[in-house]
């Protein structure tokens, strides 16, 4: 494996100046920062442990790179749709699902290979992608069309669109499969953000809860009791109780925080502020902040270990 990079770091892509920051979870601190190719503008990305490969959306070049953990560099890289953002890897067929914001489409790509399989079109502005469980499905935000697209990985071909309210933007499956909770975020102080919680499998919504000013993002803590959701403009991680349906705390981050993970050993909730080009280190069980630490420009995706 690379140096630096064990089962307590966290890798963050970093849009703004094409690199990706490693993070060390037990200093609390960046380790590393490799730089990718100038103007690539990575959004997001995603691992293969057991190939040690990670693979990275391109935005600013409409590209997605592989990068090879062993080697320490890119061995492969393939153009996509336009403005590429999400990605997931679906290990049942070896193939990478691509969002692609400014194109309208999914784009399948053979992940040994790095070559295109399929264009799918689905709504405007697709930004976040979900898989579920046993990897038939998947799941499409639709920001501009106020939809959740549904392809079967079969076939490859759209099966549905599903209306799931305004913007929706990113996402989480339940740990059993059967629900997504989907934000929905919003740029106008006249009305709050909110989560619809869709059934996974009938494709209906089941409920809407109001929540902040402009939610971003969604992630579990230890069990599924309660949701951590990043707000953008009040600059905060939301603590909603799942049972009660609302915000019972509330923790300040850095600024314009957007995407939020939990690592793998569910001691640390992980959120990137674009605002100030920092992540924000949370205790998960005492929720409480430990630590803003300076990464890249505008940090984006974040990849536990």
């Amino acid at each position: 494996m690379m140096r630096n990079i064990d089962a307590l770091s966290t890798i963050i892509s970093n849009v703004g100046d094409s690199t990706l920051s490693i993070i060390n979870l037990l200093n609390l601190c960046e380790v590393r920062k490799i730089f990718l190719k100038k103007c690539f503008g990575p959004h997001h990305v995603v691992g293969d442990f057991c190939n040690k490969y990670l693979y990275i959306t391109n935005s600013y070049n409409c590209t997605v790179s592989k990068y090879d953990l062993i080697l320490d560099m890119i061995i492969d890289t393939v153009y996509v749709g336009s403005h590429p953002c999400h990605l997931v890897l679906n290990k049942r067929n070896g193939l990478l699902y691509v969002s692609n914001e400014d194109s309208n489409s999914i784009s399948v790509v053979d992940a040994k290979k790095m070559a295109i399989q399929a264009q799918i079109p689905v709504g405007e502005m697709p930004h976040d992608l979900k898989l579920s469980i046993d990897g038939s499905r998947l799941y499409v935000c639709n920001f501009k069309t106020n939809t959740l697209s549904i392809i079967n990985t079969l076939t490859n071909e759209r099966e549905r669109n599903v209306y799931v309210n305004s913007n929706p933007y990113h996402m989480n499956l339940s740990s059993d499969g059967e629900h997504l909770y989907i934000v929905n975020t919003n740029f106008s102080s006249l009305r709050k953000g909110s989560i619809t919680i869709l059934n996974a499998k009938e494709l209906k919504v089941e409920d809407k809860i109001e929540i902040g000013k402009t939610p971003m993002d969604i992630a579990w803590g230890v069990n599924e009791d309660y949701f951590y959701v990043t707000d953008m403009e009040l600059n905060e991680v939301l603590i909603l109780n799942k049972k009660d349906k609302r915000v019972i705390d509330r923790i300040k981050v850095g600024k314009m925080p957007l995407s939020i993970e939990v690592d793998k050993q569910k001691k640390h909730l992980i959120a990137s502020n674009i605002g100030d080009n920092t992540i924000s280190i949370i205790d998960l069980k005492r929720c409480y902040l430990l630590k803003n630490i300076k990464v890249g420009k505008e940090p984006t995706g974040i990849l536990c270990m």
